[in-house]
């Protein structure tokens, strides 16, 4: 079995790191194990897909004997994280923080599929510490020197009328403090998080070796930018792809996916699933023999979403995808998978005895009747996947599977006829 560094190397996970060599983190002498703690501010109800990356790898960690700790940030996220920010962020209040925090933990049980972890929320002890103690046994071991380094405040305090708040300038030093707690209460001695919170996390290692002249460590991983377009990892045309199926239902989570530009396609199939090395060679080979087909794609779409949602609702989710624009006929879909066809694509109400002519115009897929005739004429219509050769073809109850047929001009081109 490889060693967890090499694993983490060979996946694209390690950015920086604290110790010397990778080794003295993962692969301690007598076959020690670590206490590695992440922490998730609760700013929303739900994690999205660009923190995804940050199960994976201490999953990577479950699987090699060490031991997890989850931070969820019910006190530091009443205060808000100004890493990557140019401004204040709105402070929640404690209710919202702590139902956040609640749905988060649930997810993270359902990433970890199952493996023992400890799940803590840093409320717990940040909302007993007073102030008078926090600035003499916190604070007397920062320079304001010091963190006036750091990119995140250089770039706040660049700009006079924005600046940046004692509140957000504070930060680091709560997450210092839960690094402390945690390496006390239960003998944590990794904190890992994504690159940008380097700073934060190696001001911790520091603090607790100035407290108690111990040894933690810090290691982070890069965050994943779009190549095509440069954009932080996790955004689409539509917003945030999120985790909670009620705000990213699984097919447009599976569409995420199925739509990654080919020079991602490495990159993301090592850090976003659990596929072997060879399997993703093989993956990548069969699309380098006919990239068109996106087999690829298709390959890294089912497992993150089975990852995420679970092998059912992935499996219902390519099923939909290759009714609407490859192949697969909508007479194979459950009541449920119908449901999700209706959703993920356009929708028109028409009757039994409506002409493909007309339903093509109501569908907005021709502008004319005229217009309808010539992509008839040109072979370029099908209903529910066979090619349409009259424009008077008349809608038949036959043509309806659970109320529904597919009507598709081209490849690209597609409405869900509903039927009234």
């Amino acid at each position: 079995m490889a060693k967890l560094s090499s694993t983490l190397k060979e996946r694209g996970y390690v950015y920086q790191f604290s110790s010397d060599k990778l080794q003295e983190i993962t692969d301690p002498p007598a076959g020690g194990k670590r206490t590695v703690y992440l922490g998730i501010d609760p700013s929303a109800d739900s994690l999205q897909v660009g923190q995804l990356q940050a199960f994976l790898v201490l999953r990577r960690f479950l699987e090699d004997g060490h031991k997890v700790i989850l931070v969820i940030g019910g006190g530091t996220g009443m205060i808000g994280d100004p890493g990557g920010r140019s401004t204040e962020r709105n402070l929640l209040d404690a209710e919202t923080v702590r139902a956040n925090g609640e749905a988060i933990a649930a997810q993270a049980t359902n990433l970890f599929a199952g493996a023992d972890f400890t799940l803590v929320n840093n409320a717990e002890w940040l909302e007993r510490l007073g102030a008078i103690e926090f600035l003499r046994d916190v604070g007397k071991h920062f320079t304001v020197n010091a963190m006036l380094q750091r990119d995140f405040i250089k770039e706040r305090i660049k700009n006079p009328d924005e600046g940046i708040s004692y509140t957000e300038f504070s930060y680091a030093l709560l997450q210092a403090y839960d690094y402390l707690h945690l390496h006390e209460k239960y003998a944590c001695d990794v904190q890992v998080g994504g690159s940008d919170q380097w700073g934060n996390i190696v001001s911790g290692v520091d603090f607790i070796r100035r407290k108690t002249g111990e040894v933690v460590y810090a290691f982070t991983w890069p965050l994943l930018v779009n190549k095509a377009t440069g954009k932080k990892f996790g955004k689409s045309e539509s917003g945030t792809v999120w985790l909670d199926p009620a705000k990213t239902t699984p097919y447009q989570f599976y569409q995420f996916w199925f739509n990654t530009e080919d020079e991602n396609l490495e990159e993301y199939l090592l850090k976003m699933t659990l596929l072997s090395k060879m399997e993703i060679a093989a993956a990548l080979e069969l699309h380098r023999r006919d990239p068109k087909e996106r087999h690829a794609q298709q390959i890294l779409a089912l497992e993150v979403t089975s990852l995420v949602h679970g092998a059912e609702q992935a499996a219902s989710s390519e099923k939909v995808s290759q009714v609407l624009f490859g192949v697969g006929g909508i007479a194979g879909l459950s009541q449920e998978e119908s449901a999700m066809l209706r959703e993920a694509a356009p929708s028109c109400g028409v009757e039994t005895g409506t002409s493909i002519a007309d339903a093509l115009v109501a569908a907005k897929l021709a502008g004319s009747k005229r217009e309808a005739r010539q992509f008839v004429e040109d072979k370029a219509v099908s209903l529910n996947g066979e090619v349409v050769t009259d424009e008077k073809r008349a809608l038949a109850a036959e043509d309806f599977h659970n109320s529904l047929a597919l009507l598709k001009r081209g490849k690209k081109n597609v409405s869900v006829l509903v039927l009234s």
